[in-house]
């Protein structure tokens, strides 16, 4: 497999759109099916991908013409955050989270970067770690039996 790491362009929205369909179903299976179909809604539709493009950097991960990964960083807060890094299942494992990851930590430019993920997600938790980031906070979601967010942070890189 030859990944190649690019910044999206508005062509891509479907095959964002499908990363998100592809990985949100058995990654939040924990949490419930509304859990699932309200998160797709919400963050995977069409329009709110193209308000990622248009207020976020949103890189993608493509595998010949496939797009089989996606993150995004927001660079309008104090400390950058990510608000998405996903990969198809049956790419996991490859490296290409940690590429998208290291792509996106380049273009917060050596800052303190933040991020969450969601309590019980026990495969993001092991992969942030393994990547410098520290838990900070937590918390409560509003939705009664919905998991809590777990923040956390990575501080910036080192120069020398």
């Amino acid at each position: 497999m030859s990944v190649k790491i690019r910044r999206a362009v508005p062509d891509d929205i479907d095959g964002i759109v499908s990363v998100g369909r592809r990985t949100w179903p058995s990654t939040y299976e924990f949490a419930g099916a509304d859990y699932v179909a309200t998160g797709l809604a919400t963050w995977w539709s069409r329009e709110a991908v193209q308000r990622s493009l248009d207020a976020t950097t949103v890189l993608v991960a493509e595998d010949g013409p496939a797009i089989v990964g996606t993150g995004n960083i927001d660079l309008r807060p104090e400390v950058p955050t990510v608000w998405k890094l996903y990969v198809v299942p049956e790419v996991q494992g490859t490296g290409t989270g940690s590429a998208l990851l290291k792509e996106l930590l380049k273009v917060a430019g050596g800052l303190p970067v933040q991020l969450e993920y969601i309590d019980g997600n026990a495969r993001a938790a092991r992969f942030y770690a393994a990547h410098g980031f520290g838990e900070v906070r937590r918390e409560s979601n509003l939705n009664p039996g919905w998991p809590d967010s777990v923040w956390l942070r990575r501080p910036a890189a080192r120069k020398f």
